[in-house]
């Protein structure tokens, strides 16, 4: 397993550590290689350790026999770290799994890369022997750039299932997840709330995760919400399960999106979703039955949805039940571990 560091902040970092958590790392022989963390806060310093991984790496493949490596990969740094390990997992002779999480690829294949980059990228995908994308949309635009359609797959991420602590806040409140940028849709959720304020006067706006924060400060500030809204800094753990917990509805208004682990979250918990259709998110929330999904950068239909939701008890019970049986019939961990063991299966008997 190659990836970031599980104890990191971030999707992949959560994506592993529930790997972890569900058994999936005692239950097989594996060895766990981490290229990067989160704690890295220069160059040098994730290139030591990027340098580490390689040699952990090269010593393993030289003294043991190399079964799977499933690569976890997200666009940019992170892909041209994976795009070397995964040469070297080939000529160790290992099977390789690229699993693609970056909400932003294809924005980094298209717009960020040169032609002659763009062939290099093509070249990887195609050097995997598996390639495993989180939804039906990546599906689509992985299929563009790999020549052997059939050795990619939709593995959608998991989570365990949430156990709420009991509610301490009394008032309605909406909660995001996530870090607070342009990408995940933050300041059109602070102005879709400053509009709902005014009918809603005791509500609050939870905002969890790092970024620029006091940029959405000020913007709080001048919308006239600023004691409305709460930067919670980034959260985890039982932190996490406190905020979920005190949340009537779970937002997450993006412009580019894998497959969001916080509406898991919410949909484990029962905490009804308002999001946008950007990446894996229509293939977890469908419209008007596990919750409402809204374009991304539509202001007034966020708004509207927000509104409706928060007026109507009855329905956001009705899309939290739904959103219940969705979650343990496609996205618990019950579901998804035995797919991820299959697909080593598949490989290991070739």
């Amino acid at each position: 397993m190659i990836s970031t560091d599980p104890k990191g902040q971030g999707g992949i970092a959560t994506v592993v550590s529930g790997y972890y958590a569900e058994g999936l790392m005692t239950d097989l022989s594996f060895i766990k290689i981490n290229t990067h963390s989160s704690s890295n806060k220069t160059k040098i310093s994730a290139f030591i350790w990027f340098l580490f991984s390689l040699i952990k790496l090269t010593y393993y493949g030289v003294f043991y026999k190399l079964g799977v490596a499933h690569i976890h990969m997200a666009s940019r740094g992170s892909y041209t770290r994976k795009s070397i390990i995964l040469r070297i997992c080939k000529f160790l002779g290992a099977k390789t799994i690229i699993h693609l999480h970056g909400a932003e690829f294809e924005d980094f294949y298209s717009k960020e890369s040169s032609e002659k980059k763009q062939i290099k990228i093509r070249e990887t995908f195609n050097l995997a022997d598996k390639v495993v994308v989180l939804s039906s949309q990546w599906l689509s635009w992985i299929n563009t750039i790999i020549q052997n359609r059939s050795k990619a797959c939709i593995v959608y991420n998991a989570v365990p299932k949430v156990k709420l602590p009991k509610r301490t806040i009394n008032n309605k409140n909406i909660l995001f997840l996530g870090r607070l940028g342009n990408r995940k849709g933050t300041e059109d959720l602070i102005v879709a709330f400053s509009k709902i304020s005014i009918e809603f006067p005791t509500i609050e706006l939870h905002l969890g995760g790092d970024g620029d924060i006091r940029y959405y400060q000020e913007v709080s500030k001048k919308l006239g919400v600023v004691d409305q809204v709460k930067f919670l800094g980034w959260v985890a753990g039982d932190s996490k399960d406190e905020c979920l917990a005190n949340a009537t509805i779970y937002c997450l208004p993006s412009y580019n999106e894998g497959f969001p682990m916080g509406v898991l979250e919410a949909m484990s918990a029962g905490i009804p979703v308002v999001a946008s259709t950007a990446g894996g998110i229509p293939d977890a929330i469908t419209n008007k039955k596990e919750g409402l999904l809204v374009k991304a950068g539509d202001v007034d239909a966020l708004t509207e949805a927000l509104r409706s939701l928060l007026s109507d008890e009855k329905l956001r019970a009705q899309y939290s039940d739904a959103a219940k049986i969705k979650y343990q019939e496609n996205f618990s961990p019950d579901v998804i571990i035995p797919q991820l063991k299959n697909i080593y299966k598949e490989l290991l008997d070739k």
